[in-house]
């Protein structure tokens, strides 16, 4: 059976939104001033607010965000980045609140403080006898420069903040100079030591100086022409026409194609960080072979120890509200209770962006008075 989703509004002024998911239908009533109040995600059951209490309370007291669990556990940068992206998720009837904005603020001052203290080399942490240690050693130091400046950036455009605290312009300096050092010829490679180049490291490095470029800060030609070049390398390098398909690394041609990472994965990361892809066509029919191929939306497996909720995100840019809906129920049955492993408050952060986009797709096809 096709699943539909239908909008109507009744002579009494009543809203109906009801959902034919195959195995079940509900309809859900609204009467006009709940409408107003309610956003047509949260009607679906899919409001980000539980989601960002839980991410706030893996909040540490420096700042820092835990994988899960403040008490004892993980601080890693870079999933700790997309913790707090979730929390900057909003709709214009669910906007983001000061206490989450506080929070992170409170995150980057953390962040920016062990970039500068490490000149750039971020690691991964660990509390032990209630201090923060240093782990280990970042994987991809360009992926966690990059997602850095994606959040720095997210967070002065939604707070509409442009008289930057001195060391924060002194991160965001840091962060470009070492992206610099680790490019040649526009395109980005792991980290000094390693000279891979991998097409998903590039893609956070491009999201981050887009984001930063259209922060509202003064000054940003050279972030606007490094983002240029790289746009066009990552188009030119990772794109294989002769196989329709994404390179997971510069000048290779290794492909898997049932491992569903990298492999999968890579196929959809353009999608995943809004990237401009020429041909829009051909990440419509790498989307659709992903999903036909991993079912990703059933969150049935614990694939290399993660859910993967951001390949929700590539749903929300292909507009596919059926699967991208299945997924966050799967989500809130299997992991909402009790918060147990796999799941992680960076996974948790990619669910609220993908309810704002869910919002945005159910405002648009409102309007048309049918969602497919």
């Amino acid at each position: 059976m096709q699943k539909k989703s239908e909008t109507s509004k009744e002579r009494d002024g009543t809203y109906y939104i009801l959902h034919n998911c195959g195995d079940f239908t509900y309809v859900h009533l609204l009467s006009e001033p709940e409408k107003r109040n309610k956003c047509p995600a949260e009607m679906a059951g899919n409001s980000p607010d539980r989601r960002k209490k839980w991410i706030l309370e893996n909040q540490g007291p420096e700042g820092e965000f835990y994988m899960n669990g403040s008490k004892a556990g993980d601080v890693n940068p870079y999933f700790a980045c997309m913790a707090a992206l979730g929390l900057l998720a909003e709709t214009k009837n669910c906007p983001i609140t000061e206490t989450e904005k506080k929070a992170v603020g409170r995150y980057l001052d953390w962040h920016t403080g062990i970039l500068l203290e490490t000149d750039g080399k971020m690691g991964i942490y660990r509390k032990e006898s209630g201090k923060l240690i240093y782990k280990e050693k970042a994987d991809s130091e360009d992926g966690y420069l990059g997602m850095y400046l994606f959040l720095m950036g997210k967070y002065l455009e939604k707070t509409e903040i442009t008289d930057l605290p001195e060391y924060w312009k002194k991160g965001i300096s840091l962060a470009l100079k070492k992206i610099q050092s680790l490019m040649q010829d526009g395109i980005t490679q792991v980290s000094e030591e390693n000279t891979t180049v991998y097409l998903m490291d590039n893609l956070e490095v491009w999201k981050g100086l887009y984001e930063l470029e259209h922060a509202g800060l003064k000054d940003m030609q050279a972030v606007s022409e490094m983002r240029k070049k790289l746009q066009a390398q990552i188009e030119k390098l990772f794109w294989d026409d002769a196989n329709q398909r994404w390179r997971i690394i510069e000048n290779s041609d290794l492909y898997h194609q049932k491992d569903f990472y990298p492999d999968g994965v890579a196929q959809i990361y353009p999608l995943i960080y809004e990237f401009p892809v020429k041909e829009k066509k051909k990440q419509k029919i790498l989307y659709e072979q992903f999903t036909e191929r991993f079912q990703w939306q059933k969150l049935t497996k614990k694939r290399n120890g993660f859910l993967w909720a951001m390949t929700g995100m590539a749903a929300a840019q292909m507009g596919d509200i059926n699967n991208l809906l299945e997924m966050i129920r799967n989500y809130e049955a299997e992991y909402c209770e009790n918060r147990k492993y796999p799941l992680y408050t960076g996974e948790a952060g990619w669910i609220c962006m993908e309810c704002e986009k869910l919002y945005s797709l159910y405002e648009r096809k409102i309007k048309t008075g049918f969602l497919v």
